[in-house]
């Protein structure tokens, strides 16, 4: 049985302050309880059982079995009861066609929901303000299926006094509403506002229109948290530099208040946002592990490899260890400038459409499994 008040202390304590030796243990003992659990679900039993696993003599975060986050568009893996169930989420569809569904109970969505909050304190401080959203109201909707947009707002809405949705949908493209931005802009110039999008609408959508028509705004006071979508971006050769420069050009603020962040569907609650020193860091109650691409073993400091995401927020669903489609670079290890403990890192690029092999097959036949 998981202890939970060892899980909550940690998801609503001040994050970045466990130096890596301290987390290490304190996350392998919890996640080694948790996935005691996988042994409901016919899918994680069948993989458990493949690949010999023996959870008592997993000694290191690195020696959890991860999964691969394709395998949450194929399988069941859910790790409650269907009546439990209160938000499913999707991501998007990608090359393959198929939407990740993620099953969230009460207990997973209520921490990563205080998970998200406590991350984002330590970078915007508790103070609520004006938020605009670079999106349309539809985009989060009360409804029980959420995609990751409307993820993402409701988690960084947890910051606003007043949510403005500055879109409006005509038909399957989103357009600027010009009056209400400029409402917007009268209200709030001289305040401290909180601004929300995902990258490549706030890109293609937001600015591009407005340096189109020459519109400039006068925002200085803001702090904008931007999200997903950078493929597209890069496919167009758009620098992640270019894309600071020219969004802080259009809202009328330094480029230090534009600030990305990387998180994904399958670990809502789990973000990776860039200090001031431009590095990614890894809060508390979740792990990162850069695993070389040919020996999957942990790479060392300056070394590329794919981006493993671990957390101790799921109960619902695996939120464990999930191998990413992503390349990241691990920078060090409790020596960052800007005084946060524990790993960081740089998000460097998606990985050409390509499945690990063998993967399905592990989770495959399971019908057999008794």
């Amino acid at each position: 049985m998981e202890s939970r008040e060892l899980i909550e202390n940690i998801i609503l304590s001040d994050q970045f302050k466990m130096p890596e030796q301290e987390k290490e243990k304190a996350l392998l003992e919890i996640i080694k309880m948790q996935i005691k659990k996988f042994e409901i679900n016919p899918n994680l039993k069948s993989m458990y059982r493949k690949l010999g696993v023996d959870i008592d003599k997993i000694h290191k975060l690195e020696e959890v079995p991860f999964i691969p986050v394709n395998m949450f568009k194929y399988f069941d893996l859910l790790l409650c009861k269907k009546e439990q169930i209160v938000r499913i989420l999707n991501s998007s569809a990608t090359t393959t066609g198929k939407p990740s569904k993620i099953y969230l109970d009460r207990i997973t969505a209520t921490r990563q929901s205080q998970a998200l909050i406590t991350t984002l304190r330590n970078f915007l401080g508790a103070k609520r303000r004006p938020m605009l959203v670079i999106d349309s109201g539809d985009a989060n909707d009360k409804k029980e299926t959420l995609n990751a947009r409307g993820a993402a707002i409701r988690g960084v809405g947890n910051f606003a006094s007043k949510i403005t949705y500055v879109m409006d949908r005509e038909g399957d493209n989103l357009k600027i509403n010009l009056d209400r931005l400029k409402e917007f802009e009268n209200s709030y110039k001289d305040k401290e506002i909180l601004v929300y999008g995902f990258t490549y609408i706030i890109w293609f959508k937001f600015v591009n229109f407005l340096e189109e028509v020459g519109i400039k705004l006068s925002l200085p006071k803001m702090k904008l948290l931007h999200s997903g979508g950078w493929k597209k971006l890069v496919s167009q050769k758009v620098s992640k530099e270019e894309f600071i420069k020219r969004t802080a050009r259009v809202f009328g603020t330094s480029p230090n208040n534009i600030i990305d962040f990387y998180g994904m569907v399958e670990q809502v609650g789990v973000v990776f946002i860039d200090c001031e020193c431009g590095y990614k860091h890894v809060p508390d109650f979740a792990q990162v592990i850069i695993r070389d691409f040919n020996t999957l073993k942990e790479v060392k400091a300056g070394d590329c490899g794919l981006i493993e995401v671990m957390s101790i927020l799921g109960s619902s669903y695996p939120t464990q260890a999930i191998l990413t489609e992503d390349i990241g670079e691990l920078v060090g290890v409790d020596n960052c400038k800007c005084g946060r403990k524990g790993k960081y890192f740089k998000f460097k690029a998606r990985v050409e459409k390509s499945e690990i092999r063998g993967c399905g097959d592990t989770f495959a036949e399971r019908e057999s499994i008794k």
